[in-house]
């Protein structure tokens, strides 16, 4: 039962991610909330915690030529000995050597349009 809802939730993910579109130029007017060093052809993670039942959900956007989303999952942390949090996590990898950025929006869809909850992006430096 639980696979299947997150199969679900992921095959959502997926989809909004194709209809929002994953490419940018890699820099914003944000400052970053964190700083990720890593090396070519290295892989990271970025993992955020979300609400299902609000409808927001996170999505990234970033330089293609610079890193390489290899999967977007939910997972689930068990705390308190009965509270399950749902975590988004990003798997990228690092493609060439500089500076790039992540965004990634908490936000929902809507009729009216996109709800922003939050925006956070996160600073890469590839060496």
């Amino acid at each position: 039962m639980m696979k299947s809802f997150l199969s679900l939730v992921l095959l959502l993910i997926l989809a909004t991610c194709l209809m929002t579109g994953c490419g940018s130029d890699g820099k914003s007017d944000i400052e970053p909330v964190e700083t990720i060093s890593t090396g070519v052809n290295q892989e990271f993670t970025i993992t955020r915690q979300f609400d299902l039942n609000s409808g927001f959900i996170w999505r990234e956007t970033y330089d293609e030529k610079m890193l390489e989303l290899l999967k977007n999952t939910i997972d689930t942390e068990k705390r308190d000995d009965t509270q399950i949090i749902l975590l988004q996590v990003f798997r990228f990898k690092a493609l060439k050597k500089g500076k790039t950025e992540i965004t990634l929006v908490n936000r929902r869809e809507t009729l009216e349009g996109p709800i922003i909850a939050r925006q956070e992006v996160i600073s890469v430096h590839i060496k």
